[in-house]
């Protein structure tokens, strides 16, 4: 197509000028910035035009990435409308991605500014041939980067299937120069780094003991001195990693393959798989198990001090009927310095049974089942929505980690991400992924409200002390902490019950009969139920 020429003007052409070079070699062999500039530098003056502002440049930036420093004030200096002419040395320096050329082009267009490329095609106009052009000329530009990332893609598979890990060591390893190279799959190796290597290995050992945590080998580590980038300390989700990454026994994951590789294995396969079953236990079980578990903890207060009370067991002889052990409840003040508190021990069957009849006070009114019923069928349906609904909202981050992880890998075969840079954001997308992945466990080992517990429910407000009788310890501390928020003990006997705040609504509409006391009901948002709601 033959190309349009720019009509004269009487104004002198007001002109900004960018220059871009993608690597450190362009800089030194190829068309370097300063020729660029020499080359621009002739075509304003060949316009007759003036420069208002000094070469907007980006030094080792890729075309294919508009997050440029330069390129982003050339944009910003052109908004203010006072640009009529943008010179570059070729259409592909300002981008070499179709749609972000096309961007770039309407922006341009916008603030009337007209792109004037030394070399290579250009179109001008706005009529359907030139837009079509454009088009060209984008997807002509964005075609070199492809056909390197491919070519890029296509050494570093066959890399790997040498045996030869195509990426950034992990820790613990580096890569270096093969002086004695075998062939062109093998120029860079990976071999096993001595200052940081006896440490991993230390750290999986010690992991395998069951003694230790991630976070205490990563302090581990830390003290050794093992750093990760720029010297800052390892993160928790890059030494969980480690311990699960199958490259220390001899194998390689990359990019959706996996092979055996030819570095020297690390960890021995045992310890190992002791390792990976340790991970997988732990995952199983996220909620710290208590060695001994009261039922009152945490709700029982002495009322002379106002302490919470503690439990524990007394060991001797002749506590025969605990099988040498006795339970006793005590104010968590007794004894210490300062507070003067004289509260007496009392035996945990004692005090439990007393909570017990502060149960046995509770009763409800017809109306009042009846509304527990009809809300506790919201709960039901409304907890089913709301995990169905976390899960998928975790599903679809999980599945946008995964596309950036894709997108990470094409820009770094693309030449676009340092090795480094590759390395850091992995990093922090395997931290992602961990997270999302835990979080999915969390929500699967969710137990939402099922008919068994609708009737648990309805069988609690039916007949209170008999449901609490028959509930194991966790229903039976769920209950109390349903019921009450303090139990006050002095000398030995309840004195007290504080019940939770809303309680006054109950009482307000007369729907407990509790001997002087009244019960509190919930539903779901936390606001009291709607008794005339059919």
């Amino acid at each position: 197509m033959q190309q349009l020429q720019i009509e004269p003007s009487t104004e002198t052409p007001r002109i900004v000028a960018y220059c871009r070079v993608s690597t450190n070699n362009q800089k030194e062999d190829g068309l370097s910035t300063e020729t660029q500039k020499t080359m621009i530098m002739e075509k304003v003056r060949e316009m007759g035009g003036k420069l208002v502002e000094t070469f907007f440049v980006d030094d080792g930036k890729s075309g294919t990435n508009m997050n440029r420093p330069g390129l982003t004030a050339l944009l910003a200096r052109c908004s203010k409308g006072d640009v009529t002419h943008l010179v570059i040395q070729d259409t592909s320096r300002i981008s070499r991605d179709t749609k972000d050329y096309l961007t770039i082009k309407a922006i341009l267009g916008k603030y009337k500014i007209q792109l004037i490329a030394l070399s290579g095609m250009q179109s001008f106009g706005e009529d359907p041939y030139s837009q079509f052009l454009d088009e060209i000329i984008a997807s002509v530009n964005a075609l070199h980067p492809r056909i390197s990332g491919f070519k890029a893609r296509q050494t570093c598979i066959e890399k790997f299937k040498a045996g030869f890990y195509p990426s950034e060591a992990p820790l613990g390893y580096k890569n270096i120069e093969n002086k004695n190279p075998t062939g062109c799959y093998d120029k860079r190796v990976i071999i096993i780094d001595p200052d940081i290597a006896p440490f991993v290995i230390d750290a999986f050992k010690m992991y395998a003991t069951r003694l230790h945590s991630v976070f205490s080998v990563r302090q581990f580590l830390h003290q050794k001195g093992v750093r990760g980038r720029f010297g800052r300390p390892l993160q928790f989700s890059v030494v969980h990693n480690m311990l699960r990454n199958r490259f220390y026994i001899g194998k390689m994951h990359w990019g959706g393959l996996t092979g055996d590789g030819k570095h020297t294995p690390l960890i021995d396969t045992r310890i190992f798989n002791i390792v990976q079953n340790i991970l997988s236990e732990k995952g199983n079980y996220g909620i710290r198990q208590r060695k001994h578990d009261f039922l009152l903890r945490g709700i029982v207060f002495c009322n002379s001090c106002h302490r919470r009370y503690v439990a524990e067991y007394h060991y001797a002889d002749k506590y025969k009927s605990g099988h040498g052990r006795l339970g006793m409840y005590r104010c968590g003040g007794l004894g210490k310095r300062g507070t003067g508190c004289k509260a007496k021990y009392i035996t945990v069957e004692n005090l439990e049974e007393q909570v017990r009849q502060e149960v046995k006070k509770l009763e409800f009114k017809p109306e009042f089942i009846e509304a527990v019923k009809r809300n506790v069928l919201k709960v039901y349906q409304s907890s089913i929505e709301k995990v169905k609904l976390a899960k998928k909202a975790a599903f679809n981050r999980r599945d946008a980690v995964e596309i950036k992880r894709d997108k990470l890998e094409e820009e770094m075969l693309n030449g676009n991400v340092t090795g480094d840079a590759f390395k850091r954001i992995s990093q922090k997308l395997d931290a992602e992924l961990l997270d999302i992945q835990k979080e999915i466990g969390e929500i699967d080992r969710i137990r939402t409200i099922d008919v068994n517990i609708v009737d648990e429910v309805i069988a609690l407000t039916q007949n209170i002390v008999k449901a609490y009788d028959e509930a194991d310890i966790e229903k039976k501390r769920a209950y109390l902490s349903f019921f009450f928020k303090e139990i006050r003990v002095e000398d030995k006997k309840i004195v007290d019950v504080v019940y939770k705040p809303v309680i006054s609504v109950l009482k307000q509409t007369n729907m407990v009969i509790l001997s002087t006391l009244l019960l509190p009901r919930l539903d779901s948002n936390q606001e009291p139920f709607d008794y005339t709601d059919p």
